[in-house]
Formats: structure tokens, C-alpha cells, sequence
């Protein structure tokens, strides 16, 4: 959580970049219409509050100080295109999908194949007011959402009609360039799902080059009634880029709402996943996995609320962390004293490749009810030599049988992901990337 916290001078000279940026950003803004007031009122929001600091309890184990103190413009409004043979690597292989591509921060009308959509409506936020955008919001309670709010230029708005299903994804490429070396970037993701609709949607980060990036996504999910909406976030940036997310998810009565986030890319890395499940019967999956390298740094934030009775929940958060590399999973279920019949279930566990690899793990449980079920734990370790020993005893080599064991301690998130191909495209991610 953020906190109105001045220094002794008076001045918030920690938001000087953000200043400078929300100044320029403003000459993209006019085509945004009925969001200027959103805008104004996230700016607002911003002013008053100073980048969070491991002084606060939420941000103990990340201190965001290299963002604070950094030097960041918005990247230039003109799209650094790239060409088709460039963001094949990027394109799911096998998957059959509504495809929307941002390059820089740039939607790309060649870059996309969108098709006829049965039942919904996709829409950029730069092309004017679309209904239900209302709900959007500046966050408040988190610094990095205003200032993304703030710094809006564009988004994607999907709109589901009540009863319809979208059968194929939406994928949404989020491409970064060397021209976006120094930039901030504002993604905006907006989902409302009808009743009994069903959609997935899927979104990727990734780069083909640049350094020193900040990228600060939001996405909400507004599920109604009945409805199923299974969202999946891929993040692969640049090396060293820093990628700072909130993703907030309402789900209505008896609706299936599943989250995914894939963590393999990026410097500092913080994703925020709150879920409120504001309807009996709801069910709400949320899953992560992290696989590190280097020095990277990936903190895991998550909330669910359960505010209605006999509402499931199931988190599961996994970590591989290899040579110098560090994760943080923070996760708070809470249970409201009117919510009865609560089924909530939080595991995190984390494998350590390396002996200068670290997890800072705290699972909470806040309930207020009295007849539920709830449980939640953590656990650290590393690959079973037991287990190890057996696979090269039966001839296969060593690097061959670690990452066997590595993937089959992923797989258990794995399973949950609905798309093969995805699944697939994700389990080669994992390869790749041990095999650095």
C-alpha cells in the first residue's frame, strides 16, 4: 500500500521523471475522451503519494528505489515497427486467436489480425468512450496504478455480450523494441464479461531489444454472473527492464474466474493480483510461476476476498530460482464475517537451484467467519537427489534429469492452463531458459 509520506523538504524530488512524463503525455491525450476525468483524477491521486519503500509492509522485500530515482519519458508516440519475421517468435505456435499487437506502447494495425468476433467488441481506448468503461479506476491504494492511469495514451477495452462465448483467445502482444531504451509504457486492459459469456484472453510481454524500460500494466476483469473468463499474462521483458503490474479482478455470482501469471523476464518485477468474489457460488483460480536467473527479482503480491458465502478459491504460486536471483510471495486471503461456507485454498512453493538463491514467502489467512474451510502453507527446497541419483542411474545424464525434475515440479500450474498451445509455448520457456 502506498502512503502519503513527504520528505523534510517538502519537495517529492523522487517523482521528477514522473512529472516531466505526465507533462509531455498529455499533448497524446485528447482522443480519450470521457477518460479525462479518470485521468485527472489518477494524477491527483499520484501527487499525493510518493513511490512505495520497504519501510511499508507490502513492499518489505522490494525496494522500487531504482524506479524512484531512474530517468523515464514516454516512448515516442510514432511505432518503432517490426516486421512480421520479428514477432513470429512471439506468436503462439498452433494457437488460433484474435491477435492485437502494441509495439512500444503503439497499437499496430499491420502487426494485428483481429477477425470477426460473434458476441463481443474490441475496442481501443484511444478511439473513444466505450460502455462500461466507467468502472475503470485510478487505484489509489497503489502508486504504480495511478501513475499508469495517468500516463494512459491507449488500451484495449473487450466487451463480451451477455451468453456469448468467444471461441477462439484474444492474444495481446505487448512488444518491446530498442527504441523503447529509457521509456515507461502504460498498457490498459479492459474486460467485461457478461453473464454467462465465456472468453479467454491472454497477454504477453516481451522484447525483441531495449534497456532500462518500465513497463506498467493494468488489467481489469469485470465477470458478471455465470460468466467464465480464463486470463492468462505471459512476461518475458527485457533483461533488464522493470515491469510493475496490478491486475483486478470482480466476479458475480457463480462465475469461473481463472488467473495466470508467467514471470520469466525483467530486472525488478512486482505483480499486484487482487481478487474480490463478490458472488455466492463464484469459483476463482490464481496461479504464478516464476523461473529466474541472474539477479532478477520477482514479487508476487496477491488478495483474495471472499464477501459472499460458499465461494472457492484456489492460489497456487510457484518458484525456480537459480544463481543470484530473488522471489517474494505475499498472499492474503480474507474472509468477511457474512461469507460462510468459504472454501479457500493458498499454497507457495519455491526451488532453489543455487545456494545464493532466496524466497521471502508470507501466506496469510484473515478470517472472520467461522464455519470454513482454509488452508494455506509454503515450502523451500531443492532438486530431491534421491530422485536425481535414480534418474542417472537409469542412464539418462545429468542435465537431462534436473530439468526433468524441474518440470515436473512446474507442472502442477501447468495443468491448470486451459490452452495446449500455451501450455506448450510456456513449457519451452522453461527449457530455454534453464538451458542458459
Amino acid at each position: 500500500m502506498s502512503a502519503v509520506t513527504k520528505p523534510k523538504d517538502g519537495v517529492a524530488t523522487t517523482q521528477s521523471w514522473a512529472t516531466v512524463a505526465l507533462a509531455e503525455v498529455k499533448k497524446r491525450q485528447g482522443s480519450l475522451g470521457s477518460l479525462s476525468a479518470l485521468i485527472a483524477e489518477a494524477e491527483a491521486v499520484f501527487s499525493k503519494v510518493l513511490f512505495p519503500t520497504p519501510r511499508m509492509e507490502a513492499w518489505k522485500y522490494t525496494n522500487t528505489e531504482t524506479i524512484a530515482q531512474g530517468t523515464y519519458t514516454p516512448v515516442a508516440a510514432t511505432s518503432g515497427e517490426v516486421s512480421g519475421d520479428a514477432l513470429k517468435p512471439f506468436l503462439i505456435e498452433g494457437l488460433s486467436a484474435h491477435i492485437l499487437v502494441f509495439v512500444d506502447g503503439v497499437y499496430s494495425a499491420a502487426l494485428s489480425s483481429q477477425g470477426e468476433l460473434a458476441g463481443a467488441r474490441i475496442v481501443r481506448l484511444s478511439e473513444g468512450a466505450v460502455e462500461g468503461i466507467g468502472s475503470l479506476a485510478p487505484h489509489n491504494d497503489d502508486a504504480f496504478a495511478a501513475l499508469s492511469t495517468a500516463l494512459l495514451t491507449d488500451g484495449v477495452a473487450i466487451v463480451v455480450a451477455k451468453s456469448a462465448i468467444v471461441a477462439k483467445p484474444i492474444h495481446i502482444v505487448h512488444l518491446a523494441t530498442a527504441q523503447s531504451t529509457g521509456g515507461v509504457v502504460a498498457p490498459r486492459l479492459y474486460v467485461e464479461a457478461g453473464e454467462n459469456s465465456q472468453v479467454t484472453i491472454i497477454e504477453s510481454y516481451v522484447a525483441t531489444g531495449g534497456e532500462r524500460y518500465l513497463s506498467l500494466p493494468v488489467a481489469e476483469i469485470v465477470a458478471a454472473d455465470n460468466a467464465i473468463v480464463d486470463y492468462y499474462k505471459y512476461q518475458h521483458d527485457a533483461v533488464s527492464a522493470n515491469h510493475v503490474s496490478n491486475t483486478i479482478v470482480s466476479q458475480g455470482r457463480s462465475g469461473n474466474v481463472s488467473t495466470h501469471i508467467f514471470s520469466f523476464g525483467g530486472a525488478l518485477v512486482r505483480n499486484n493480483v487482487t481478487a474480490n468474489l463478490k458472488g455466492s457460488g463464484a469459483n476463482a483460480v490464481l496461479n504464478g510461476l516464476s523461473v529466474l536467473s541472474g539477479t532478477q527479482h520477482v514479487d508476487n503480491a496477491t488478495e483474495i476476498h471472499h464477501i459472499e458465502p460458499t465461494i472457492e478459491s484456489r492460489e497456487h504460486f510457484k518458484g525456480i530460482y537459480a544463481d543470484a536471483s530473488r522471489g517474494v510471495f505475499s498472499g492474503t486471503i480474507t474472509v468477511d464475517q457474512i461469507a460462510q461456507k468459504t472454501n479457500a485454498f493458498q499454497s507457495n512453493q519455491a526451488l532453489l537451484l543455487s545456494p545464493n538463491a532466496s524466497i521471502e514467502t508470507r501466506p496469510q489467512l484473515k478470517i472472520w467467519a467461522d464455519d470454513v474451510k482454509c488452508t494455506h502453507g509454503a515450502t523451500v527446497g531443492q532438486l530431491d537427489q534421491d530422485a536425481l541419483f535414480y534418474l542417472r542411474s537409469r542412464g539418462i545424464g545429468r542435465e537431462e534429469a534436473r530439468n526433468f525434475l524441474i518440470h515436473a515440479f512446474a507442472s502442477e500450474v501447468l495443468t491448470t492452463v486451459k490452452v495446449p498451445a500455451l501450455k506448450k509455448y510456456v513449457e519451452a520457456a522453461i527449457t530455454e531458459k534453464l538451458g542458459r
